[in-house]
Parts: structure tokens; C-alpha cells; sequence
């Protein structure tokens, strides 16, 4: 072990709506972004904040959630459409009132008060606050727009999905638009679309625990051995050999590659288990430096 320490030591949204808008400069671009509930089985928010999902482990729906991030707090009308790869389903789309207590603005107290649709065939969810004889923004129920999220939903990987990486985005496409409207209280509004500056959740799919690259049950050297022999693979021009459960269990810090820093990590989470450690794999690499 010493010696292999030495060697490998990283559709109509404002339909009605004819003001002209104005920009101010103050305004910063709304964007949303969703959350998963990381405390059920398999599934764990990783370093950079990609999500690691055992398939094994997780048999169930994972509970979801979907935010507006509106720093300038003028959000006047919310259009959200969100869509996931086929293979991971998303379903059970509700209103936060239940789970969280409260709606992000004043007056959707119920789900009938805010518009929720499903799209199935498409895999899409759509959420929709709005207030469109208002000229003001909407109220807001905490300090934030964050401060709740705008629904919730949940999210299930199909019997046959494979491993590797999965996104779950904001979609804007023909009918299927997202929008934004910032109003200024004057009559006039701003419009912007969450798709163009929204950052879709990375969800890494895999058969074997995280790390675990050669699905035998344990985290050693030849896991190690063989992220580092991808990595020279890659970094020399070749094409990986990795399938994609291996590919998601050897991101170990979520950061969307597959490199020396994740070797380094998996050599030293090594040699803290053969002195005693007890952290996951994942805590030790969070609190590395």
C-alpha cells in the first residue's frame, strides 16, 4: 500500500399584456433550480452538487423539488416547464403547501390556487403561478422567493436505465415555453426566460456504490487503479472504456469528470479505513480539502 501511496498520490405566457417593458439595471436575471431530497436510500448530494444514485439501493421515487431564485423580489407571473431524460420519470407533481407550509407567494394556499400540469408523454412537469390582473409583483410569503419552493414532484429511475448521467432541466420549446415576468409596479415588466441562465440538476446513475468501480463490494486499490488508467485513457486522446455505471461511480466528487482528483480522493479514503475511519466515502470527500 505504501508503494501505491508513492505512485498515486482530483404557450401564451402574458397573453393580453401590451405595456412596454423596461429594463433596470438593478434587475438580476430570475433563474430556478430544483432540489432532491438526498436522506432517502442511495441517493447522495456529492461535493460540487451533482447527485449520486445507487439504483440498487434506490428502488422508490425520490422526492423532488422545484425553485425560483428572484433576487430583484418582483416576480409578477411564474411560468416553469421542467423535463428529465425518459428513463428517469417524473410524476406526482403537488403544490407545497403540504410538505412545506407555505407557497413562495401570498395567495396560493391550495393547489388549485396555482396551475399544475403533468405532461406524460413528454416527461414533463409545469408549474404556473399568476396573477395577471395585478400590475404589482407578487407578494412574498418569506423573506426570499426561495423561501419556498414552488412545487414538488417526484423523480423515479425505470427498471432498464442504465447507468451514467441524467439532467433534469428547465425546458422552453415552442409550446413549452418558461417565462418569467418581473413587474416594476408601474405598468411595466420585464419578461426572461429560466432556461437560457438555469443550471440543470447533474443525477449520476449507478449500479454499485459510489467509488465502487469494480462493483466487488469494497473500495481499494483496484478501484483506484482504474480510475487512474481512465484518466490516461482519456487525457491522451482515447476513448474511455468505462460503461456508464462505471462512469457515475467514479465521479466521486460530482464535478462531471472523471480524473485524478478522484483518484486521489478514493487513495486517501483508503488509507482512512485501513486506520479505523468510519465517514462515507462521500462526507471524507466533502470535508477534504
Amino acid at each position: 500500500m505504501k508503494k501505491l501511496l508513492s505512485i498515486m498520490s482530483s404557450a401564451v405566457i402574458a397573453a393580453g399584456m401590451v405595456s412596454a417593458f423596461t429594463v433596470n439595471a438593478a434587475d438580476v436575471a430570475p433563474s430556478v433550480y430544483f432540489t432532491v431530497d438526498d436522506k432517502a436510500d442511495g441517493v447522495e448530494t456529492l461535493k460540487f452538487g451533482a447527485i449520486f444514485v445507487n439504483t440498487k439501493e434506490n428502488t422508490s421515487a425520490i422526492p423532488c423539488a422545484v425553485y425560483l431564485k428572484d433576487e430583484s423580489k418582483k416576480a409578477g407571473q411564474i411560468f416553469v416547464k421542467a423535463i428529465a431524460d425518459k428513463s428517469l420519470k417524473l410524476s406526482d407533481l403537488t403544490g407545497p403547501n403540504a410538505l412545506y407550509k407555505g407557497a413562495p407567494y401570498k395567495g396560493f394556499e391550495t393547489d388549485d390556487s396555482m396551475n399544475l400540469n403533468t405532461f406524460e408523454d413528454l416527461n414533463m412537469i409545469a408549474v404556473n403561478y399568476s396573477k395577471v390582473s395585478s400590475e404589482k409583483p407578487m407578494e412574498l410569503n418569506g423573506e426570499k422567493s426561495d423561501s419556498y419552493p414552488l412545487a414538488c414532484f417526484k423523480a423515479k429511475f425505470a427498471d432498464n436505465a442504465e447507468g451514467g448521467t441524467y439532467n433534469l432541466k428547465v425546458y422552453s420549446e415552442g409550446a413549452y415555453f418558461s417565462g418569467i415576468i418581473l413587474r416594476n409596479g408601474d405598468g411595466t415588466f420585464k419578461e426572461y426566460d429560466p432556461s437560457e441562465n438555469s443550471k440543470p440538476m447533474t443525477i449520476n446513475a449507478s449500479d454499485r456504490k459510489l467509488g465502487d468501480i469494480n462493483n466487488d463490494g469494497k473500495w481499494d486499490s483496484v478501484d483506484v487503479s482504474g480510475i487512474m488508467k481512465e484518466y490516461s485513457r482519456v487525457s491522451s486522446g482515447k476513448d474511455g472504456i468505462f460503461d456508464g455505471n462505471q462512469r457515475a461511480a467514479a465521479d466521486i466528487n460530482g464535478d462531471g469528470l472523471v480524473d485524478s482528483v478522484d483518484a486521489s480522493n478514493l487513495l486517501a479514503y483508503y488509507a482512512y479505513l485501513s486506520g479505523d475511519g468510519t465517514s462515507s466515502l462521500n462526507d471524507f470527500v466533502k470535508n477534504r480539502k
